[in-house]
């Protein structure tokens, strides 16, 4: 018994391991094409993390029938009213930085755009 517990503990910590972690902020930045769309859908932006260069345009678009918004939280100002399905909200970057965003009607519901220069 005693022999097996050192190796339960490794099981259960490697399956804990495994379900740690998020696909939002951490990883590389999508690199936003004109006319590309930041989609919502299961109550998440997709792609969550883009980057663009200063004076493109951006357009979130609703893929789904509950209602969201988008917000600016950090490097940017920015408000949506309410939109619903296939309907889109757009906002142009001015200056190069970090902007931080979400949905505040969705709790976790939160995205990231790296702004760079031309």
């Amino acid at each position: 018994m005693r022999r097996s517990l050192p190796a339960l503990a490794l099981a259960v910590l490697a399956v804990l391991a495994a379900g740690c972690g998020s696909d939002s902020g951490g990883g590389s930045a999508t690199r936003l094409g004109a006319g590309d769309v930041i989609g919502m859908k299961s109550l998440r932006f997709k792609p969550d993390h883009v980057q663009v260069p200063v004076g493109q345009k951006i357009t979130w678009r609703n893929d789904e029938s509950v209602g969201h918004d988008v917000k600016a939280d950090s490097g940017a100002s920015f408000s949506s009213q309410t939109f619903g399905k296939d309907k889109t909200f757009t906002w142009t970057p001015d200056k190069a930085g970090t902007v931080k965003y979400e949905c505040t009607l969705h709790p976790g519901m939160e995205g990231t755009i790296d702004v760079v220069a031309k």
